[in-house]
């Protein structure tokens, strides 16, 4: 537990002072996240981390960083479907490439390239902070509250420790969080915040959801072991993924 918790107050710290220093270093550091995470997945998925379906995936991470990071930017809708199109092409003429393998790495470019590239996307916002509050604030609540008041399973078959009053609990708590800082920000659309908590929140306990069902579905414990305590970098941004995009278009659409 020890180690465990000085992982997650060093790596808070870390991940803290680089979102509050912005900028490029910013950029760097999620892009490296973004790696690591289509690393470890194509590791579960594929048995390697550098087989031709993660190379893609890298390809695709680049790409979209450079595209954030210089004046190549509105480059995204262009690379994302020379993304699918070279996935398709190595399909049709690779009779080595089935469906299932074509699905996969699809599969890992939209949930980790694409989800956490909504990271860069608010670069410098200072509404990314709502993205830990979320994530990690459903997380902590949800813990708790399951300790506290847990008596119904909320999906055995994938995650045998959660609970219903614990989901209850996450979502309450964050919603109370989340609101905070709006009030902090000074926006007081209170009825878009309150749907907008709920249902992010929501989607912070699917994210985590999915990656226990991935793990699952291949028999391991950790996506990694990258982080003492944690397991890898999937295993501590499997919220976040969820959370970045909910955040980012509800900030471009409705305030």
């Amino acid at each position: 537990m020890g180690r465990r918790v000085l992982t997650g107050f060093a790596g808070g710290a870390i991940i803290a002072a680089v979102t509050y220093l912005g900028g490029t270093i910013y950029d760097f550091v999620y892009f490296g996240v973004t790696c690591i995470a289509i690393y470890e997945l194509s590791k579960v998925f594929f048995g390697k981390g550098f087989d031709y379906g993660a190379i893609l995936n890298y390809c695709f991470a680049i790409a979209l960083f450079i595209e954030k990071a210089t004046e190549y930017q509105h480059f995204f809708d262009f690379f994302l479907f020379l993304y699918i199109s070279v996935n398709f092409v190595i399909f049709v003429f690779n009779k080595d490439i089935t469906i299932k393998k074509l699905s996969e790495v699809i599969f890992i470019g939209s949930y980790v390239v694409f989800f956490m590239y909504h990271m860069m996307l608010m670069n410098n916002s200072e509404f990314v902070w709502l993205v830990y509050i979320i994530a990690f604030g459903t997380d902590t609540f949800a813990y708790f509250s399951g300790k506290l008041f847990g008596k119904h399973k909320l999906y055995p078959e994938v995650s045998p420790n959660k609970t219903i009053e614990g989901a209850v609990g996450g979502v309450i708590g964050s919603t109370i969080l989340s609101l905070i800082y709006f009030n902090y920000l000074s926006i007081n659309k209170y009825f878009y915040i309150i749907i907008f908590s709920v249902s992010t929140s929501i989607f912070s306990m699917v994210g985590d959801l999915t990656a226990s069902k991935i793990k699952r579905k291949f028999r391991v414990k950790d996506f990694g072991n990258l982080l003492p305590g944690h397991g890898g970098i999937m295993d501590r941004f499997d919220s976040v993924l969820f959370v970045a995009p909910a955040v980012y278009y509800f900030i471009q659409h409705f305030l």
